[in-house]
């Protein structure tokens, strides 16, 4: 083996996602994610405990219509980032604040599937 080769070297090459991959991950994490975590924290914990009083209201009358509420505004959501794309792109930094609203999200699921997991374990 000659000096300057290196064995088994091993890279690995990140690509930055793209717009489009960004408002999908959000529409997934903050409609699907939300909505089900938060149907299933309300189903073992209490409608109780939701922070929002709409969504808690919701959750204690009719928990289906969380779910069409959630959905239908991050559908929207979704819509008008696609159609803003040309100006959201000319905005400093507009990868890491879609990265970082995504990354809430997958806080704001995991908290209430913690939520949900710890009050199916007392019950």
């Amino acid at each position: 083996m000659a000096p300057t080769e290196r064995p088994h070297s091993l890279s690995i090459r990140l690509q930055k996602p793209g717009y489009v991959e960004l408002v999908f991950s959000l529409v997934l994490v903050w409609g699907f994610g939300d909505a089900l975590s938060t149907l299933f924290a309300a189903r073992f914990a209490g409608p109780g405990l939701e922070a929002n009083p709409w969504i808690r209201s919701l959750l204690f009358h009719e928990p289906l219509l969380v779910v069409a509420l959630k959905m239908a505004v991050v559908l929207y959501v979704g819509v008008v980032l696609l159609e803003c794309r040309d100006l959201v792109e000319r905005v400093p930094l507009w990868r890491a604040w879609l990265l970082g609203v995504v990354a809430v999200g997958a806080l704001v699921v995991l908290g209430n599937t913690y939520v949900g997991l710890a009050a199916a374990a007392v019950a």
